[in-house]
């Protein structure tokens, strides 16, 4: 497990991608870029079919089809997860992506570090470097990983609309801490978490980070003595949230 430390100093775990994991994702990835290199190459053979009277003068334009031979070769991945929140095609079908060691989303500084090393652990050393670098580290980091502080982490299944972000709330609902309205859908997404995180610890463990969230939203919010253990709070703050947000 991935331990990160979120805004609210809350430990949530997560499951760092594995080898295997990541080598479907990159076989993945060349295939779709293979598919790409079989539709230009058909393209070009039928553009030079049909004569340069329609297509200019091929022959003096080589350079052209190396740019779009190449160019995507070299730019796919950092493109990809750039555009795409950590995900390339590969990443996405396989359920990895990359984020920052601290669970949010990567910035450009560290995907453009984990690229440029990319040539050097994968391109040409055939990934050897990569895989030792992955199986010694214990987080699911190669060396671009470590240097970009970011890491592959399993996405987590998607859950039903009772553990979404958001749950319905009656119309007639009344919130109770209406100071809820400071907090942010990433606190809301962290008490979440929390919650749902009771079958991925012993009780012990999850009853302290249940009681740590709840003291610090409590100081966020400012109330106390509101006579609820620490789960009904959470769940109220939850409700509370979507009732005046309108997301219910």
């Amino acid at each position: 497990m991935v331990g990160i430390e979120t805004s609210q100093h809350v430990k949530l775990s997560y499951e760092p991608a594995g080898v295997g994991e990541r080598i479907l994702a990159f076989f993945l990835d060349a295939f779709f870029i293979g598919i790409y290199y079989l539709v230009v190459i058909w393209i070009w053979g039928y553009m030079n079919d049909i004569g340069p009277s329609s297509t200019g003068s091929f022959e003096d334009s080589v350079w052209v089809l190396y740019i779009v031979l190449v160019l995507p070769l070299i730019l796919y991945h950092l493109v990809s997860e750039v555009v795409s929140n950590g995900y390339s095609l590969g990443k996405k079908i396989v359920g990895i992506r990359v984020v920052k060691i601290d669970g949010t989303r990567a910035n450009l500084g560290g995907y453009l570090v984990r690229w440029m090393f990319r040539l050097v652990e994968i391109s040409m050393t055939s990934g050897v470097l990569a895989f030792v670098a992955i199986l010694l580290n214990g987080k699911g980091q190669r060396i671009g990983d470590i240097l970009g502080k970011t890491c592959v982490i399993k996405e987590r299944k998607k859950v039903n609309l009772d553990n979404t972000l958001y749950s319905k709330v009656a119309d007639a609902y009344e919130p109770r801490f209406k100071q809820v309205a400071e907090l942010t859908d990433n606190d809301i997404r962290i008490i979440r978490e929390v919650l749902d995180s009771r079958s991925h610890y012993d009780y012990d463990n999850w009853f302290l980070m249940l009681q740590k969230t709840r003291k610090k939203i409590e100081d966020r919010l400012g109330v106390e003595d509101h006579g609820m253990s620490g789960d009904e709070f959470l769940q109220t703050v939850i409700k509370d949230y979507n009732a005046i947000h309108g997301k219910g």
